[in-house]
């Protein structure tokens, strides 16, 4: 088998170039270890067995990234037959820079211009001959929305594999400075055994480079794999090359490659008048302006986050009846008198229930990743990260950690697969940690019945209030955690390509969206239904199915105790009721019905009988409503009802008399306080099941033990402070 590693700055069309070659062989998963997303595909091509390997997008090859050190690592150890660098071919300086990296690791590598349609556009010109020259390698031009370009490269990639030439000792075009201490480093190697050895895995370019550079974590693996401890005659060279120059090796090194990358534009490459970049830098200075550019960043995410629960509601509403109305009727039907009481109700509540509660996301899913997409492909998303770099700096983090943030008023769960785009795990674990408290759309009937029962005309501005105080726990919070250890980032600054504005292409984004809910759909479903499995019988056991002397209610009675400072622990009912949110906050209005009101005998059922064929006929014509109404919802742009509260009319809903029987819970003086002190519990507790399998998924085990801790106590401390200090004002 042929293994290709395809390699380039983030958005130079490499995934879009992969899925024209691979097409649907294309399969994702995680990198052994770590949570970077991995995608490779395996196919067959004119006789040949290909495998491709995606590796993630970097700017350089240093080891201060994961992703960095992913596609540094894949290429020295796996040691592809050939690695393809993807170069956005209207952006040739900056993207050559991680080509003269590449070089030095040795391997053998074609070249790709891709965009090269729009290279053309732009007039430029290349003289192709003397480019590949200078590159000491194959270019190939691509373009992977017009498919051109696309059966050379791949027949040059296998005919460079079939030479199995594993080593390529490419031309270092340093100053002559700089290029006599590497060779005085080569000679060492040479002479040392120890070190012969590791050049033959690591190239002899490269180990001379990396030892100069004093590079930490290649000088581990000499240590740990070689026993190799630096020579000082290399570090007094390192030190040498710095005085001679007055700046680090580093930097040296990088201004020599950039150098050279110029010289060879200098001598190849010519430009026209008509410039794509000019119409970027005139887009930028509207959206990137410094009093302009964050209100309308907010208008977009309004506007998108609307888009997105406005355009799936519909679709989840028909889900939601689908799986409850549609197929609980059936399978119901299968469940006769015989069938054991907890037999039926572990199929109908656990596992249709569980299926259900984890199907109803998926509009959700797919119209947030669609949408998303577009913001990515179109170059927009990294601007984000630039506008807020300074605000969440305040943090230790970049401006790349306000972009799940803002994901988790919507949906914890996108919010934490977002922390993905950071740099270092530090920040990952820190932006996973504050993304919990931003008040996600699950907790809002919850706000919409207690405000209902306690506070009438100014649930608003107490909804609001929550929302704010979401906010200002999760800074808080940061601000804490960002001194220990396991949280403290390296504080490197925002280093962020801005690439020039597209017109995203469709196919691209439609694969990225199903890609993502299908993984979200397919990890997601493992972890829940086991949980969810548990709190079914928490609620059934142990009195068969009587909630008010279930498990959970003794846990109630058991931790009012514990509780009793927040205020809303006088109550065993409102005790009781945090432990079905972790599978959905909205279930605490469910649980408010039946241990407040009891069964709604009232309530009259439907006894009009339908026949299979009838049902399924109305499921179809339901479906083809929800999509006109979901389609309706994304054109109409209407975002009022983003963060409305639900109105008592539809609260009533969930049972009989809830809001009037919710009033009940608490009649003192203090009613509203305790009211309110547990929709701040609700807001900052543990969120639902779903948003821990994500967490367990991108951090395991023990930092997901770490987040249900810390989303236990802070909580409490929050809820008891509110409730303390607003007893002195009541």
């Amino acid at each position: 088998m042929i293994k290709i590693a395809f390699t380039g700055n983030p958005n130079v069309g490499k995934s879009a170039l992969i899925n024209a070659i691979a097409g649907s062989n294309l399969k994702v998963g995680n990198w052994a270890g770590v949570t970077v997303e991995k995608k490779e595909a395996e196919f067959e091509y004119r006789g040949e067995k290909i495998q491709c390997i995606d590796l993630p997008g970097v700017y350089s090859l240093s080891p201060y990234t994961l992703e960095e050190m992913i596609t540094r690592d894949f290429i020295i150890n796996e040691r592809p037959d050939v690695v393809i660098n993807i170069v956005d071919s209207t952006n040739l300086e900056r993207n050559l820079y991680l080509t003269m990296l590449l070089k030095e690791l040795g391997r053998p590598m074609v070249m790709a211009l891709n965009f090269f349609d729009e290279f053309e556009k732009l007039n430029y010109k290349l003289d192709m001959k003397e480019f590949k020259e200078l590159v000491e390698m194959d270019v190939v031009m691509t373009s992977a929305t017009k498919k051109t370009g696309l059966q050379e490269l791949l027949d040059r990639a296998i005919e460079i594999a079939k030479n199995k030439k594993n080593e390529v000792e490419y031309t270092l075009l340093f100053d002559k400075c700089l290029q006599d201490a590497i060779e005085v480093v080569k000679c060492k190697i040479n002479c040392d055994e120890t070190l012969t050895k590791a050049s033959a895995k690591f190239g002899i370019n490269f180990l001379a480079i990396k030892l100069i550079e004093q590079d930490s974590h290649l000088l581990e693996i000499l240590k740990a794999d070689y026993n190799y401890s630096l020579d000082e005659e290399i570090v007094e060279l390192g030190k040498q090359l710095e005085e001679d120059h007055d700046e680090d090796v580093e930097t040296i090194l990088a201004e020599g490659r950039y150098g050279t990358v110029k010289g060879i534009l200098a001598k190849t490459f010519t430009t026209s008048i008509k410039s794509r970049l000019d119409f970027t830098d005139k887009v930028d200075r509207v959206l990137l302006n410094k009093y302009l550019g964050l209100p309308i960043f907010f208008l977009i995410i309004i506007g998108l986050m609307g888009t997105v629960f406005n355009g799936s509601a519909p679709l989840i509403d028909w889900i939601d009846g689908f799986v409850n109305d549609y197929i609980g009727k059936y399978v119901g039907m299968l469940i006769d008198e015989n069938t054991p009481k907890w037999l039926a109700s572990l199929v109908m509540d656990g596992i249709l229930g569980g299926v259900g509660g984890v199907v109803v996301f998926v509009p959700l899913m797919l119209y947030l990743y669609f949408f998303l997409a577009i913001l990515e492909e179109s170059g927009y998303m990294s601007r984000v990260a630039f506008l807020m770099d300074r605000i969440m700096t305040k943090l230790g983090l970049n401006g790349k950690a306000f972009v799940p943030m803002v994901l988790g008023f919507g949906c914890t769960v996108p919010a934490i697969y977002a922390t993905r785009t950071l740099e270092d795990d530090s920040s990952r674990r820190l932006t996973a940690a504050m993304a919990p408290f931003m008040s996600c759309g699950a907790r809002l009937p919850v706000y919409g019945l207690f405000t209902a029962a306690f506070f009438g005309a100014k649930a608003g501005l107490v909804v609001m209030s929550l929302y704010v105080l979401g906010i200002a726990v999760a800074i808080l919070t940061g601000l804490i955690l960002k001194n220990f250890k396991m949280f403290k980032a390296e504080g490197k600054a925002l280093l962020i390509e801005l690439p020039p504005y597209r017109v995203p292409s469709l196919r691209v984004i439609l694969k990225s969206t199903l890609s993502r809910t299908g993984s979200y759909l397919k990890k997601a479903t493992t972890i829940i239904m086991g949980m969810l499995m548990i709190l079914w019988a928490l609620t059934y056991f142990p009195n068969d199915g009587d909630t008010s002397n279930s498990y959970m209610a003794k846990f109630g009675k058991t931790f009012q105790g514990v509780l009793k400072p927040t205020g809303f622990a006088d109550r065993w009912e409102t005790v009781a009721a945090i432990p079905p949110s972790l599978a959905a906050k909205e279930i605490v209005v469910g649980f408010m019905a039946q241990v407040l009101v009891g069964d709604n005998a009232d309530v009259e059922e439907d006894t009009e009988q339908t026949t299979f064929v009838e049902d399924t006929k109305d499921q179809i014509v339901s479906l083809g409503v929800a999509v006109k109404d979901s389609v309706l919802a994304v054109v109409s742009l209407d975002v009022k009802g983003l963060f409305s509260v639900p109105e008592a009319s539809e609260i009533e809903e969930e049972g009989s008399g809830v809001v009037a029987a919710t009033k009940m819970l608490w009649t003192d003086e203090l009613a509203p306080l305790r009211a309110y002190s547990f929709m701040v519990y609700i807001l900052l507790v543990v969120p639902c099941v779903v948003t821990l399998g994500a967490i367990k998924q991108e951090f395991g085990y023990k930092f997901t033990g770490f987040i249900v801790t810390l989303l236990l106590v802070v909580p409490y401390i929050v809820s008891t402070l509110v409730f303390q200090v607003g007893k002195l004002f009541f």
